[in-house]
């Protein structure tokens, strides 16, 4: 069960620093928002914004505004609390929600299907970037014909759905095309090599995270009851997705320029906690087929060689890894459409395809 407002806030309270403050509140489209404003002035108040409390919690945790720790150990306690209520409890009464089910398959298709390309080509730029034009030179010429194909499809989606969608999932949907046609106007600066790795993987990343925002609105806009929790399932697998994206670039990027960098290390350290913080939230939500795909996925020996390759890296021994860039973008890609197909078959069980 979701966790309600005053649990959240009961939570926050619990985890923010002694000298912090927060506040929690539910969005009028029924998004849940987390406020937090830190005793430090030079980091500024943050608002994370998500389909429930949790979800936002873990993107305070995540932007490390509060301990990862102490929010998963609130959020099993307080889930344990609510497994215990009786059975004639009342049950909490959920937001109103547009009667419409069936737009949500159909805007997180086109949704997600645009995001696996930005993904890509997010690898390939900061890559070919850090190696100078010389990897993936070819590539990246058919990777965007397949990222601009997608945008079309996801243009043609909003329109279609016209006056269907409008407050804060319209907004959400204008800021994601806009950041998308801020990264295709840029594609000339990185030909040029006038971009660095690190600010395309920013610049994508942004978009990217528009993007899930979309995710985010179509699920507390249009997701049935009956159907919610493998429709939560199909959005966290897409945040899991998207760090472990970030990591194919981040990390293909230091290889190629022969230099993994502590802060590198670092981030790898949180990008894979994130990842398996998602994970586990989907294994709760999923639909059993699709748990049972993603358990084979994580027990295949792709996913090990890939969980040995993180090792070498988070220990300093990158110099063993024994491959270069260009093969880490394909060891990584391969377990990212793992988690595609099993977004597929996640979605087609709430009633849509990818």
């Amino acid at each position: 069960m979701p966790l309600t407002r005053q649990d959240a806030l009961r939570l926050l309270r619990f985890c923010l620093g002694p000298d912090d403050s927060g506040s929690v509140e539910l969005a009028d489209d029924g998004a849940a928002l987390v406020t937090i404003s830190p005793a430090e002035p030079s980091v500024g108040v943050r608002t994370f914004e998500a389909p429930t409390f949790e979800a936002a919690l873990r993107q305070a945790a995540d932007a490390r505004l509060l301990k990862a720790a102490c929010v998963e150990k609130q959020i099993v306690f307080l889930e344990m609390g609510a497994s215990r209520m009786p059975a004639d409890a009342p049950p909490s009464p959920a937001p109103a929600r547009r009667s419409r089910p069936d737009l949500f398959p159909k805007l997180l298709a086109a949704t997600a299907n645009l995001l696996h390309e930005t993904q890509t080509e997010r690898g390939m730029s900061a890559i070919f970037a850090a190696s100078s034009g010389r990897i993936f030179k070819r590539e990246l010429g058919r990777q965007r014909e397949r990222l601009d194909a997608r945008r079309e499809r996801f243009k043609t989606v909003r329109r279609e759905l016209g006056d269907m969608v409008s407050g804060s999932l319209a907004r959400r949907l204008d800021q994601a095309e806009e950041r998308i046609a801020e990264l295709v106007a840029a594609r000339v600066e990185i030909d040029e090599g006038r971009l660095s790795p690190g600010a395309i993987v920013d610049s994508y990343t942004q978009a990217n995270a528009d993007l899930l925002g979309v995710g985010d609105g179509a699920l507390v806009s249009y997701a049935s009851g009956d159907n919610r929790p493998s429709a939560l399932a199909c959005v966290v697998l897409l945040y899991a997705k998207e760090k472990t994206g970030i990591e194919r670039a981040r990390i293909g990027a230091a290889i190629a320029a022969r230099s993994v960098s502590d802060e590198d290390r670092r981030a790898l350290a949180a990008l894979t906690a994130a990842r398996t913080s998602y994970l586990h939230v989907f294994a709760a939500t999923a639909p059993r087929p699709a748990e049972l795909l993603m358990e084979r996925a994580l027990a295949s020996t792709t996913y090990a060689d890939l969980m040995r390759l993180e090792d070498m890296l988070l220990s300093g021994r990158e110099t063993e890894l024994g491959i270069d860039a260009r093969a880490w973008f394909n060891v990584i890609s391969h377990e990212m459409d793992h988690m595609g197909e099993i977004g597929t078959a996640a979605l087609g069980l709430v009633g849509g395809e990818i």
